[in-house]
């Protein structure tokens, strides 16, 4: 008799603990599709990095494109500099990606010739890794 009520209460602390591990293993999974539902939302929330088919959803304004490009100037400057005091460091604007604005390269665009008031579309042209190396704006 003994025997058997060993057996129910063994089996019973199996299925409990059956229940608990199914309970944490969903209970976990949930949290983990709400983080990500998160992380999406966060990444999708910002302009630069929700890129649907190459293309930005949202218009960039004239003004943030100049922004983008007194930031370019600035890079391309502080790199010569660099260079001119030394061969052997190796400068971290070199991994930046290259700037076009209407086709044309950031370094040969004055800011005069970007209207602050109109809006672009943004492209970019990733590398196999996925890196962006190219930032397109192209005006509407």
């Amino acid at each position: 008799m003994s025997g058997n009520i060993e057996r129910v209460l063994y089996l019973d602390l199996a299925v409990v603990l059956l229940g608990l591990a199914l309970t944490f293993y969903f209970s976990d999974y949930n949290n983990y599709r709400d983080y990500i539902a998160q992380s999406s939302a966060l990444i999708n929330d910002d302009r630069m990095v929700a890129v649907t088919g190459g293309k930005g959803e949202y218009p960039i304004k004239g003004t943030e494109v100049i922004h983008q490009l007194l930031e370019a100037k600035r890079l391309v400057k502080n790199s010569e500099v660099l260079r001119l005091y030394s061969d052997s460091i190796e400068s971290s604007y070199q991994s930046n990606a290259e700037i076009c604005i209407c086709g044309r390269d950031a370094a040969n665009v004055e800011i005069s010739d970007v209207n602050h008031a109109l809006f672009y579309d943004i492209e970019f042209d990733k590398d196999n890794s996925g890196r962006i190396i190219k930032v397109k704006y192209i005006l509407r």
